[in-house]
């Protein structure tokens, strides 16, 4: 994913490793379903008033780029949790760094894609997604296979795509040895699905490695910037969660 793997790192290595404040419910809340643990929680349904962007900075999150311009990426709230809608081609990403996480196993979010990109398609080399979920592993460095290009620590982006191959991961043009993009489903327009995916076993599997490191940050990423129609999009997010 040439643009957005690039602008990932510039803005990883560009955010401070100060954690902001979080309320409560961003922190541990009981699965009573499953009654597994979740270490860590998002909500995107309890907004009440006010800026949208002042409550997702008390989430920890930080705008950067095209994310900051309402001219390109309107926000909403309502039944569906956060809606992101994407006006015309953009590339941003709001960044968090408030996740310091050193317990977990699965990653589970709540979401959905209201309008595909069109024309995004990671089997034919369109990397364009509506919203990336981003998990950065650790702290150190991976190359990124170029040398104008910042290394980073490693990462997985997870995005709803309308014809990708479930569960593959996807290499990019950079960061081949530290970053995947995985496809978690191929819902119809409007539909809200949970999705859940073993971080532990997957990050083992996919570099090889016999440990999981912490989880030093996550982010929503959008890419539009290849897709047709003017690069119009949407989607929306109700919760991410990381269970025990």
């Amino acid at each position: 994913m040439k643009h957005v793997a690039f602008f990932l790192v510039l803005l990883f290595l560009m955010f401070t490793l100060n954690s902001p404040s979080f309320s409560q419910n961003e922190g541990q809340k009981q699965d009573s379903d499953t009654f597994q643990k979740v270490n860590y929680f998002i909500d995107f349904m309890d907004y009440e008033s006010g800026s949208l962007e002042k409550w997702l900075e008390a989430k920890g999150f930080e705008f950067r780029r095209d994310a900051r311009d309402r001219k390109k990426l309107d926000l909403e709230v309502g039944d569906n949790g956060l809606v992101l809608d994407v006006k015309q081609g953009m590339l941003g990403m709001m960044l968090n760094e408030a996740v310091d996480l050193e317990e977990y196993s699965s990653l589970r979010l709540e979401w959905g894609v209201i309008q595909y990109p069109e024309g995004a398609n990671y089997e034919q080399g369109i990397l364009n997604e509506t919203l990336l979920v981003v998990v950065f592993f650790g702290y150190d460095k991976i190359s990124s296979g170029h040398f104008l290009i910042p290394n980073a620590p490693y990462f997985i982006g997870f995005f709803l795509g309308k014809e990708e191959q479930v569960g593959k991961g996807y290499v990019g043009q950079y960061f081949k040895k530290g970053g995947r993009y995985v496809c978690l489903g191929n819902p119809k327009p409007g539909e809200t699905v949970t999705s859940e995916y073993d971080l532990i076993s997957a990050f083992k599997r996919k570099y090889e490695k016999d440990e999981a490191p912490i989880i030093s940050g996550i982010a929503l990423a959008i890419d539009t910037t290849k897709a047709g129609k003017g690069g119009k999009a949407a989607a929306f997010i109700k919760s991410i969660e990381f269970l025990e």
